[in-house]
């Protein structure tokens, strides 16, 4: 692979994984209700919504954390300037 390949290559993010993932499955709870198939209440999947964000901001968090650690981490260790 050519370094300008490499470098136009984009993050796997896991927090937009984590954000699909709960937002189908809100989705699917949505769908479920109306066509009859669970008895969920309302407030409990408009009250998902929130939760859904929130645990994805903290994932987001904790990702850029650890990327950030890491990329420090490798700055150290060849030498380079730290900070």
């Amino acid at each position: 692979m050519s370094p300008e390949r490499n470098e136009r290559r984009t993050h796997f993010e896991p927090a937009r994984l984590l954000l699909g993932l709960c937002l189908l499955a809100i989705a699917a709870g949505f769908a479920a209700r109306t066509a009859g198939v669970v008895d969920i209440q309302l407030r409990y999947l408009a009250g998902a919504v929130p939760a859904a964000l929130v645990l994805t901001a903290v994932v987001s968090v904790v990702t850029y954390a650890v990327r950030r650690g890491r990329d420090r981490a490798g700055s150290c260790a060849d030498g380079g300037p730290r900070g």
